[in-house]
């Protein structure tokens, strides 16, 4: 079910594409499909302000009754260190990659693309301005971007929550235009649990997930709050452009290196926004 309702939704979907930035088995898999090259899947020459650098560092210290997180959000609002608990890292490992997309489908034969997916690049048919720091505490940092034609600002804010070693994120998409607008809104993430690039991982209807086999740990996205809109979480063994977020997908993967994401399918009107918060925790 879950597949047959996955190719439905993007079966009218038109482009993929992967990004080359330094060697991954993420990435040269999707590098070696035939007639493409490097050059031919940046869908766009502008300058690229994606970056891996950590820059709000947060821990949750370990007690007998959770465990140890530490993870970093960069200035542009991707997550590029996951350990939990102390000395399993599953994220920053080889090309770091963890972000955001956002799909306008408004205009369902001129797609426009936008994301940012930290090590990957951000490299779509629209792109990100400069982001604003909006506030940062101890324990939370808010980020917000307005993509370059202005159609729309996404405001993230990353919430260390101690309570059960996790990170909560919630995204908030406003639209800045004078006309509702249909969109997919998504989070991706490169898990090498255990610093390894071969794990399990798989999607359901409210999680996705991507595990080292022994000693059996990983990191999970999983929904923090109801979410109204249509949804879902999966796992693919490539980086794919904003509007062909699940190409690749087909069940469950084992000894792959796997990128885990969960998707929002959203219409929102001229001047509203819509939200979905998660949290990623360690398994």
């Amino acid at each position: 079910m879950l597949r047959t309702s996955l190719a439905l939704l993007f079966a009218l979907v038109l482009t993929t594409a992967a990004f080359s930035q330094v060697p991954d088995p993420l990435q040269s898999a999707a590098l070696m499909t035939p007639g493409r090259s490097v050059a031919s899947m940046q869908l766009s020459a502008a300058p690229s302000t994606a970056t891996a650098t950590c820059t709000y560092q947060f821990t949750i210290p370990a007690t007998a009754m959770r465990q140890y997180l530490q993870y970093c959000v960069t200035v542009n609002g991707n997550i590029v260190e996951f350990q939990s608990p102390a000395g399993s890292e599953h994220i920053a490992f080889g090309t770091i990659g963890e972000g955001y997309s956002v799909c306008d489908i408004t205009n369902v034969l001129a797609r426009v693309g936008y994301l940012d997916y930290a090590g990957f690049g951000d490299f779509d048919t629209g792109h990100w301005g400069a982001p604003t720091l909006l506030s940062q505490t101890a324990t939370q940092v808010k980020i917000a971007r307005t993509t370059t034609d202005g159609n729309f600002t996404l405001t993230q804010t990353f919430l260390q929550t101690t309570a059960d070693s996790s990170v909560k994120v919630t995204m908030t998409l406003t639209n800045n235009t004078g006309i509702t607008r249909q969109v997919w809104l998504a989070r991706f993430a490169d898990v090498d649990a255990e610093s390894d690039p071969f794990n399990t991982g798989d999607g359901t209807f409210n999680t996705a997930f991507a595990y080292l086999g022994s000693p059996f740990k990983g990191m999970q996205l999983s929904l923090a709050a109801a979410n109204p809109f249509t949804h879902n979480g999966y796992a693919v063994p490539s980086v794919n452009t904003a509007c062909n977020i699940t190409a690749g997908f087909a069940g469950t993967l084992v000894n792959t290196d796997v990128a885990i994401g969960f998707y929002n399918v959203m219409t929102i009107k001229a001047g509203k926004t819509a939200s979905f918060s998660f949290k990623y925790k360690g398994i």
